[in-house]
């Protein structure tokens, strides 16, 4: 199960991340974080179009 610091990460380097909300972003770990917590594509804690698992490899490269 990924952490809110890997979730923060991967939604920051995802070229699929859609934010459930159009508004201001705030700090880690907050409700309006860029997290894919906060993704539209997040559902049932499942990246539904399948990038969590690529992007989060790409971040292991780096």
């Amino acid at each position: 199960m990924p952490n809110i610091e890997q979730m923060s990460h991967v939604a920051n380097s995802c070229d699929g991340y859609d934010s459930v909300g159009t508004g201001f972003q705030s700090s880690i770990g907050t409700p309006f974080s860029k997290s894919c917590e906060n993704c539209n594509h997040l559902k049932n804690n499942k990246c539904e179009v399948n990038l969590y698992d690529k992007v989060l490899a790409g971040l292991d490269q780096g």
